[in-house]
């Protein structure tokens, strides 16, 4: 059984029954195989409540999963430094920019 599902983005995915999914697993690993990387979307109502995809694909949301992950500690780092510090405690940004080791990007007119 197959039933379609609308996405908040308006997009609409093909829902396939756990029963039907978990009996093509063979199909769908071959149909990877031979370059058909669209994901398979499964689910016991007429909701997706699992997918299969490429060990690749897996791999990359993992990583893109890590990267977002260390940007949102980073901005959060970076607010509770501003949230706690003294206007005395700021740095100039051509001196950070000489801490880093960096070439300003814009020197413009530095008089």
């Amino acid at each position: 059984m197959e039933a379609l599902f609308d996405l908040p983005s308006g997009d609409r995915i093909r829902v396939v029954d756990t029963a039907t999914a978990g009996q093509s697993l063979s199909r769908i690993l071959q149909l990877h195989r031979a370059g058909n990387t669209e994901p398979v979307f499964f689910g016991d109502q007429p909701r997706p409540e699992g997918v299969v995809i490429t060990f690749e694909q897996w791999a990359e949301y993992e990583a893109l999963k890590a990267e977002a992950e260390a940007d949102r500690r980073q901005d959060q780092t970076v607010r509770e430094r501003l949230n706690n510090a003294a206007p005395e405690d700021y740095v100039r940004y051509e001196d950070m920019l000489k801490e880093l080791g960096i070439e300003d990007p814009d020197p413009g007119d530095q008089r």
